[in-house]
């Protein structure tokens, strides 16, 4: 069912013009002799002829109505007229179908049949240019209405596409972000998990010595002071990047240059830990570097963990095309599925499969446990 929105909810420019062709229209009919038939009935008819105009964006099939059904009643009735004010009328309406109507075929159609019933029964037509007169209006009106109609629809489809184009960035940053966020919680899983341990061994160890060794308590203890510092600021570093005024972090990223000190680190907490590098040493991207540095960590804090009393090796591997990391002991195998449960194993098996490379981890053959990452080098 069609319903005609109230004059409240009319655009004010379509009431405007509306009103401008009632004033025009009425002067017209009222003040020309060139009008046929009774002047109060013609009157009448222009008048909701050009009232419909206020009708031509909210409700275009009152627009196509009114001017064609009042122009051909006229016609028929009491013959046409050369005035302005139903051309205008006209131009108008068709101008405002082609441009928001929903038929635009039917529009052409019923516009030109109008024309040829006007013209048809407008005395005043003589010679060719009369004839063709009111095509050539209506048909202009029709052509400029149909091309704003195209802008229109080009216009609406730009703007679509960049509203697309916005939420689709939007939903990438909001998985960047979200990615971003489990790359920080995996990093604060390593530094506490590995730095923790280190210190509640170190702690253990110094309780142990205390009392027949304060000299080597001490040092025990400065241990722990610089491996909670060292925890501090690379804890500080990644919570700096969640908060949005923090300046950008000064101290860089731990790498394989750094697993001297972490195998250091470990010899003092109680693990006799031995570092082995094989083929040439050379920089690799930081983001890799990081990874396999994140493995070794996790790797020695489980042996430091599950292992008992035991020895530990980590082998650091440059290939041409592969880096593998390598981390063995010979302590006990049982039960060790990384520290905190299975979170260990299954962060660095995330690291892993970041770069597309591989994860072995399990029991040796001769005892102990091995942790094996081998990761493809961008050529």
């Amino acid at each position: 069912m069609l319903t005609v929105p109230r004059l409240g909810k009319l655009p004010p420019a379509d009431l405007l013009l509306a009103a401008v062709l009632v004033v025009y229209s009425q002067l017209d009919v009222y003040l020309t002799h060139e009008w046929h038939g009774n002047k109060v009935v013609t009157g009448c008819v222009v008048l909701l002829m050009a009232a419909s105009l206020a009708w031509r964006r909210t409700a275009p099939f009152v627009t196509l109505v009114a001017p064609v059904a009042g122009l051909v009643l006229l016609s028929l009735v009491y013959e046409g007229s050369e005035t302005g004010a139903t051309l205008f009328i006209l131009l108008a309406a068709s101008y405002s179908v082609a441009l928001y109507g929903g038929d635009p075929l039917a529009a052409v159609v019923i516009y030109a049949i109008t024309a040829a019933i006007h013209t048809a029964r407008t005395p005043e037509v003589s010679g060719v240019g009369d004839w063709l007169w009111d095509f050539v209006m209506i048909g202009l009106a029709l052509a400029v209405g149909f091309a704003m109609r195209t802008r229109q629809v080009r216009t609406n489809a730009l703007e679509e596409r960049a509203d697309a184009l916005e939420q689709e960035q939007e939903q990438r940053a909001a998985a960047a972000a979200a990615e971003e966020r489990q790359r920080i919680a995996r990093e604060l899983h390593d530094v506490i998990s590995h730095s923790l341990g280190v210190m509640v061994l170190q702690a253990g160890a110094a309780d142990q010595v205390v009392e027949r060794d304060p000299a080597r308590a001490r040092e025990v203890l400065a241990s722990i002071r610089t491996t909670g510092q060292e925890a501090i600021g690379e804890m500080s570093t990644l919570l700096g990047l969640i908060r949005a005024e923090a300046p950008e972090p000064l101290e860089p990223q731990p790498s394989l240059g750094d697993l001297d000190r972490l195998v250091a680190r470990t010899n003092e907490a109680g693990l006799p830990t031995r570092l082995e590098v094989e083929g040439e040493r050379r920089p690799l991207p930081a983001a890799l570097e990081l990874s396999a540095y994140r493995i070794v960590q996790e790797g020695l804090t489980n042996a430091m963990k599950h292992a008992g009393p035991a020895h530990a090796r980590v082998i650091v591997r440059y290939g041409q095309r592969e880096l593998s990391v390598e981390v063995a002991d010979d302590g006990a195998a049982a039960g060790r599925n990384g520290s905190g449960g299975r979170r260990g194993l299954a962060g660095i098996a995330e690291r892993v499969a970041v770069f597309g490379g591989q994860l072995d981890a399990g029991p040796a053959a001769e005892g102990g446990w091995t942790l094996r990452a081998a990761f493809p080098i961008p050529q």
